[in-house]
This record gives structure tokens, sequence and C-alpha cells, in this order.
């Protein structure tokens, strides 16, 4: 499985933080580290919303990285650090809450005093479905599960009590979610459900979690898939040369401070795009549908047109940490066009990495990704290998991917080599 790095032209045109936290990386690491920082930011932007096809919409973004054993995608760890302040001073205020409650109970030996329930922000995958609910209710701004294990949530969607697949789809959409349940006469309705995920599994880890595009739980989720495997490295502590711990627990605190900055801010932050941003976004996500519509994939529209949504949650994400010394924050912002070029770069890699993880997950299934969907639909139906290379240095490609896209093509029969250097597009 060859897939892309995420561009350089994002790590050119990073806000400042983000650029400080993923320069000490290099490789996937460094890939791996700044997707699962967004990932947990989207969990961390209290009242910050925009407007995207008619509908409000939060932050908050699905995320799964998907790689073997031994590849360096444990990096991600790093990146939960970055909301671990906040949620234990929402761990701690609430508990303080509760007691106090119980203890005014006590006092006052008044049982109808109804206290609150437990708020976190940061929860496990080993979570059943109706504590999902429960957590979803208290929490007015959301929350984040983080699981470096994949299996422990498919292990928990596969029982009857524990299957919260819905709950993930419908939260995505900000849709209202309930249960009902006659034994203990429970009854939960939460409006406008705010839920983040940021996982990791290898590929039969992934396999349970997500065995269909069917229901559509495939299309919400950012996927970043490889599987170069990491050599050995220096572990000595002449072979460290930064203090990973203290560099994240550092934007840590500027990022709960952001928390707060946020909460008592007096209205929402609506981020908006520009005009001519809007006007390159529809231009750009028109390109993309049309090219597969043109190649016959209509079964892999939902993920391109939720693809969308996650660039444009993607700008809100950077927008806000781009600003985030403001002293207040105004009513709306808009995003920079730095920030607009950041998420669709991104969003033009994520795209193709969904099409690889497809390609793991469904029964052989082979989907072409953005770039090869594009390779077949700018060539001529008979091409040689020197027009392909003219081809691949217009739009930035290596030799070598080149090959691996040919080779791929062929052995996939979409091409067929009629001779030496000669290529016929099967179908076309």
């Amino acid at each position: 499985m060859e897939t892309d790095f995420l561009p350089e032209i994002v790590y050119q045109k990073l806000p400042k933080v983000l650029s400080e936290l993923t320069e000490p990386f290099t490789g996937r690491e460094k890939d791996v580290v700044l997707l699962s920082s967004l990932g947990v930011l989207s969990a961390a932007l209290p009242k910050v919303y925009g407007n995207y096809d008619g509908n409000k919409y939060s932050s908050n973004l699905y995320l799964l990285i998907v790689a073997p054993a031994a590849s360096g995608k444990g990096v991600m760890n790093k990146s939960k650090v970055l909301i671990e302040k906040i949620h234990q001073n929402i761990l701690e205020l609430s508990r303080n809450n509760i007691s106090e409650c119980e203890s005014e109970k006590k006092t006052t030996k008044n049982q109808s005093i109804k206290c609150p329930e437990l708020e976190v922000k940061l929860i496990p995958g080993n979570v059943s479905s109706s504590k999902i609910y429960k957590h979803l209710k208290n929490a007015p701004h959301g929350i984040l599960i983080f699981e470096t294990e994949a299996d422990t949530i498919s292990v928990m969607l596969k029982q009857d009590w524990g299957n919260f697949s819905d709950i993930m789809r419908k939260a995505f959409h900000h849709e209202t979610i309930s249960i009902s349940r006659e034994t203990d006469d429970k009854f939960i309705e939460v409006r406008y459900p705010q839920l983040s995920l940021v996982i990791s599994g290898t590929p039969n880890q992934v396999k349970p979690l997500i065995n269909s595009k069917e229901n559509g739980l495939f299309s919400r989720f950012i996927f970043y898939a490889f599987d170069d495997i990491m050599g050995w490295k220096d572990v000595s502590p002449r072979g460290i040369k930064i203090d990973y711990n203290a560099l994240f627990s550092i934007v840590s605190d500027e990022i709960s401070n952001l928390y707060q900055k946020l909460q008592n801010s007096g209205s929402e932050v609506e981020i908006r795009l520009s005009d001519s941003q809007w006007e390159q976004f529809n231009k750009d996500m028109g390109y993309v549908t049309e090219l597969f519509i043109n190649q016959n994939r209509s079964d892999v529209l939902s993920i391109i047109k939720r693809q969308g949504l996650i660039l444009f949650r993607i700008c809100m994400i950077l927008t806000i940490i781009r600003n985030k010394d403001l002293e207040t924050f105004p009513e709306n912002i808009v995003c920079d066009d730095a920030d607009y070029v950041i998420a669709f770069e991104l969003m033009r890699t994520i795209l193709d990495h969904s099409m690889h993880v497809s390609n793991l997950l469904h029964n052989g299934k082979i989907e072409l990704t953005v770039r090869e969907t594009q390779f077949l639909a700018r060539m001529n139906k008979k091409f040689t290998r020197a027009e392909a290379v003219v081809y691949a240095e217009q739009e930035s490609v290596s030799t070598r991917t080149l090959d691996y896209m040919l080779k791929k093509l062929t052995e996939c029969n979409f091409l067929s080599k009629t001779s030496n250097g000669i290529y016929e597009q099967i179908g076309k």
C-alpha cells in the first residue's frame, strides 16, 4: 500500500502553535501528530460554529489512523495531552458540584434536590451506548473518544448494550439522539450532540469497526493509512533531541486558556469563508465530484460530499487556532486564505487515503484514488509512458509514484499494456 504524505505546503502555512508541535517530527510521525492534534482540538472549541449547506455545525472531526504494528502510529498519543488539562478541570469542577449538592441534601434532609451528573470531556472506547448518551447529555460542549486500539471499540459494537454506531453516524451531523428503556423507565434525549473521535488501529482491527460503506459511518471519517515500518531509533537520552512531553504540555496550557476564553465569551463565534473561498470551494469540490461521476464512480459520492464538510470543519479549527491570542473574540471571523489552502490540501490527500482504506476493508474491490481517477480522465484511450511522464511533471507527481500507478491500473484491469511503453484504457 503506497499512500501519499501530507503536502509540504501544509506545514509551510500552519498557524504558529501547530507548526511548533509538528516541527520536531518527520515523515509519517509528523503527519500523524498533525492530524491527531486537529482531531483532539476539534473537541476543544466551545461556542465555535459555522454554517454549511444551510445547517449549523461545530468543529468535531472523526479520525482513524490505520497502520500495522511498529509503524510509528503510537505517536498519536502525544496529541491526547492537548485536551487532558481541559478534561481534568471539567472533571474536578463536576465532582465538587456533585459533592456540594450531596452535602446539601444530607444537611437539609431534602431528598427532592436533584444533583448534577458527572461531566467529562475525554472518554475511552470501552464504554456502553447508554453511558455515551449520558456523557453527551451532561457535556454542553461535547466529548472526545480517544482510543489507540480500534478493536476496543469494535468489541463494544458487537454487544447489544454497547453498539453506538448509530450515535456516531447521527452525532457527526449533530442530529438529535434519544434512548428509551422500559426496564428502568429511562428516557434520554440529546439535542445537537457534539462528538469527536480520534482512533488508531491495524487493518485487521479496523475491519470489524467499519465493515461496510453502506451505513454511512465510513464516509464520516478522516482516514490516514500507511504500511511503512519504522526502523530502530536511538532511545537513549542522547538520542532524544526535544522533550515532547514538555512541548505538548505547554501547548495544552494554551489550549486550556483558549477553551476558557471561548466558554466565557458572551456570544458564539461563527467561522465564515470569504466569497472567493466559497467560489473556489464549489469549483474544487465540483471538479472532484464530476470526475468520479464521469468515471461511473457514483458509489463513492457520499465520501466526497462529506469530505466537503470535513474540509469546512478543518477551516474552522485552523481559524480559531490562528486567532487564539485575541483578547476577546468577535461574533464572526473570516477564514484566512492560508487556512483554506491547508484544509483543501489535507482533504485532497485524505480522500485518497479513504480510497486506500476502502481497498483494505471491502472484499478486495479496488477503489481508485482521486489522483488515479484524474490520471485516467486526462489521458487518451491510448497513450505512451512518455506522455504519462509529461502529465506527471505537470501535476508534480514523482516518477516512482507514476510507475506505481501504471502498475496498479494494469494489474486491476483499468489499463492494458499493448506493447513496451504503450498503454490502452479498458472500457474508455
